[in-house]
């Protein structure tokens, strides 16, 4: 008998010959391959295929040309109807695919082939790992003064302000040199006899006791000899004490004193420059650059020593310690002594207690007390500048601990 197989490719339904059982066939509507089941495997199954009755009016169906044993039923021949619990799924049949829908060309129309596949999402790219700052070297913190005390961070000015008065007591020390030399020409005087007189020892072509040179300057020994004990000394100091307040405008800006340190460097080079101006013009004799030039050595040597003392005494108060301070002024004390002195103390000296006619025992006590006088003043001011450079030290050690 016939067997009726659905074809599971185009859904529809078509009859086989028995002979075809175990065997494959071809849909008679799309070409497909099916497979007729044996009638074990249908007595085996849920639901065997019954075959249809053979209608005496209707004649066996003809062998398709291809001889694939299989037919299309045909329209007017009504087939007989299943068993209710025969279904195409219980032969592997199932329901027909929806046909897919064709992919839309991008460019226009309808494309007949397999649209690509979709691109496959981008890979994450790996996070950067983040750099940490690198730990910050001592010496950078210790220049940035991070975690340090105010006293900590005005420790450097100090210490460089404290080198600075270390140089100002070395200038000092060589100022204190002038005050000894007309003192030992008054012992020389008086224990040997005069100072060697002539022409001087040195002698320059064409500047100093040439004698084929018109415009020489012309030296006797002890003009020379004052030369070489006062202006030697002086100039020493002079460099030394402006290199010295200069270092000591280093002090920290909460002082007050950083601009007066500073400002008295700067005028003491000026007040030196202006003394040796001074020196040469009166030896060449010139009179009005001599009156200028040491018109400007006493205003600039003025100002700067007053700003000066005016920065040590800030300095010793911002330090606390005034012991400091009065030192200081224990200096402008004794400088006004020493401005009065030699102005009205001299002008009564003279007229009342000086004899006319001075032998060589009076000019020694003259002399004695210029430079006793000449050294109560260096003393003085060595002592306060000593006194600040000891707060400083006090105050660097306080610090470190």
């Amino acid at each position: 008998m016939p067997i009726t197989l659905g074809c599971p490719s185009c859904g529809k339904r078509f009859r086989a010959r028995d002979e075809s059982a175990g065997k494959r066939v071809k849909c008679p509507y799309c070409a497909a391959a099916v497979s007729v089941p044996t009638p074990e495997e249908a007595a085996n199954a849920a639901a065997p295929t019954m075959a249809l009755p053979t209608s005496p009016t209707t004649t066996p169906p003809p062998k398709s040309a291809g001889g694939s044993g299989s037919v299309p039923i045909s329209p007017e021949r009504t087939p007989a109807p299943a068993p209710a619990s025969v279904a195409p799924a219980d032969w592997g049949v199932g329901s027909p695919p929806a046909p897919a829908a064709p992919d839309r060309n991008p460019f226009g129309g309808d494309a007949t082939a397999p649209s690509p596949p979709p691109p496959a999402a981008p890979l994450p790219m790996p996070a950067k790992p983040v750099k940490k700052p690198a730990a910050r070297p001592a010496a950078r913190a210790a220049m940035s003064g991070e975690g340090k005390t105010p006293e900590q961070l005005a420790a450097p000015g100090w210490r460089k302000a404290r080198a600075g008065l270390f140089w100002v007591q070395f200038a000092l020390l060589l100022l204190s040199i002038p005050g000894f030399v007309g003192f030992g020409k008054a012992v020389y005087a008086r224990a040997v006899g005069p100072l060697p007189q002539g022409e001087g020892w040195v002698k320059i072509p064409g500047y100093v006791n040439d004698d084929n040179a018109p415009g020489a300057v012309r030296m006797n020994k002890p003009e020379q000899l004052d030369i070489a004990i006062y202006a030697g000394p002086v100039i020493l100091a002079g460099l030394f004490l402006g290199f010295g307040r200069l270092t000591c405008g280093a002090v920290p800006r909460s002082t007050g004193s950083k601009g007066m340190f500073a400002f008295s460097g700067l005028f003491t080079l000026v007040a030196l420059a202006a003394l040796m101006t001074a020196g040469a013009s009166d030896k060449l004799l010139l009179k009005e650059t001599y009156r200028y030039a040491a018109l400007a050595f006493l205003l600039t040597a003025g100002v700067a020593e007053f700003w000066f003392l005016v920065g040590l005494a800030a300095s010793g108060v911002s330090l606390k310690r005034p012991r400091a301070a009065r030192a200081v002024g224990l200096v402008g004390f004794v400088f006004a002594l020493t401005a009065a002195i030699p102005t009205l103390g001299w002008i009564i000296y003279v007229q009342q207690l000086r004899p006319k006619t001075p032998d060589d025992d009076w000019r020694l006590y003259e002399q004695a007390g210029v430079m006793m006088g000449w050294l109560l003043l260096i003393g003085v001011y060595w002592r306060a500048v000593r006194n600040v450079r000891i707060a400083i030290r006090d105050f660097l050690e306080t610090v470190e601990e």
